[in-house]
């Protein structure tokens, strides 16, 4: 047997070296490879309404761990547990609107939930039912008209390993979003932002593992407290906006637990009913320390009332005191502008 010579057969081993180091980077660049847990499949929802079990209302038969689903023209219920999809969007389209309903039952996205793409979404989790994700996007894309997204907590759980954004996605701010979380509701995320035209709103509990709470938009307190946990809560740009209602027996507040708060941008105030003077509001209650301020004010209080509403910013509280005064104040909007002692008038 004829032996090859040294220097050919260190030529061949360097060749094979080569090929091995360019195919694993190929294959580590591929999006194939890289996205090999990816969405394999895609299922449509097809019917007006309907469960999500029943396997002719999808057009590829019902989602699984690795079929994505989308529902962009009718209505999903979930009414018990077990539902699974690799991914989910409801409304991808600008003209779609889709709409999926978790009802005491349970559904795990395995991936990303785009409520409101392109167009109209809703994702409701009510009387118990749980849902979980790897991230979210509420109204994610701005078009033309500009996306619409809801996720309602009520009395549920949304879960989330990593982030959820309202009104917008990870990188740009995008439609109109809504997150509300009601009835003793919660919402888990590594880190929540809400984007210009997003809203953070209800009475239940939010709740983020590593990053803040970031308001750009508007946090709303509604029918009673709103509670912050986790990490800190960081109004962040001049049309950030706190907006509480205020009724004679108590004021929606926020309850920012065991974790800081920093303010910044607005504060609106609504107040309804005959309010007594002398009464003290709490608006905002931080465990921690409470920084900065709203660099503009404006309440809104009924006619012929004999008080005077002022802004009261502390080191961890932010109240609404009714001061007494002696001739009836005419009401409608007192805009206030810092300093924070101003008479509202």
């Amino acid at each position: 047997m004829k032996k090859k010579p040294a220097s050919r057969t260190a030529q061949q081993l360097c060749k094979i070296i080569i090929l091995l180091i360019v195919t694993g980077i190929t294959l580590w660049a591929s999006p194939a490879i890289v996205l090999a847990d990816s969405c394999t499949q895609q299922t449509n929802w097809n019917v007006a309404s309907g469960s999500w079990f029943t396997a002719t209302n999808w057009t590829n038969g019902v989602p699984n761990s690795s079929k994505s689903a989308q529902v962009n023209n009718g209505t999903a219920t979930i009414g018990t547990t077990g539902a699974v999809s690799c991914d989910l969007t409801l409304g991808a389209l600008g003209t779609d609107s889709g709409r999926v309903v978790v009802d005491h039952g349970s559904y795990t996205i395995q991936f990303d939930a785009a409520v409101g793409e392109s167009g109209t979404g809703v994702l409701t989790i009510k009387n118990g039912g749980t849902a979980s994700a790897t991230s979210a996007a509420i109204a994610t894309v701005q078009t033309n008209p500009s996306s619409n997204g809801t996720v309602s907590v009520d009395g549920g759980s949304f879960t989330l390993t990593s982030a959820i954004w309202v009104g917008g996605n990870a990188n740009t701010a995008g439609g109109t979003g809504l997150l509300s979380v009601t009835n003793s509701g919660t919402v888990t995320a590594a880190s929540i932002h809400a984007w210009q035209s997003g809203t953070v709103t209800g009475n239940g509990t939010v709740t983020t593992t590593s990053g803040t709470t970031t308001i750009e938009g508007t946090l709303e307190p509604s029918s009673g407290r709103l509670t912050i946990s986790g990490a800190d809560l960081t109004f962040n740009g001049t049309a950030a906006l706190m907006l509480c209602n205020v009724v004679p027996a108590t004021a929606d507040n926020v309850y920012v637990s065991s974790v800081a708060a920093s303010l910044t941008g607005k504060l609106k105030v609504r107040m309804t009913g005959t309010l007594k003077p002398g009464t003290t509001y709490t608006l905002l209650h931080c465990d921690g320390a409470l920084t900065g301020s709203f660099s503009s004010t404006s309440i809104t209080y009924p006619t012929n009332q004999c008080f005077t509403p002022v802004i009261t910013n502390g080191a961890a509280r932010l109240t609404l005191d009714l001061r007494e005064a002696t001739i009836p104040s005419h009401g409608g909007e007192a805009p206030f502008v810092p300093p924070i002692e101003t008479l509202l008038r």
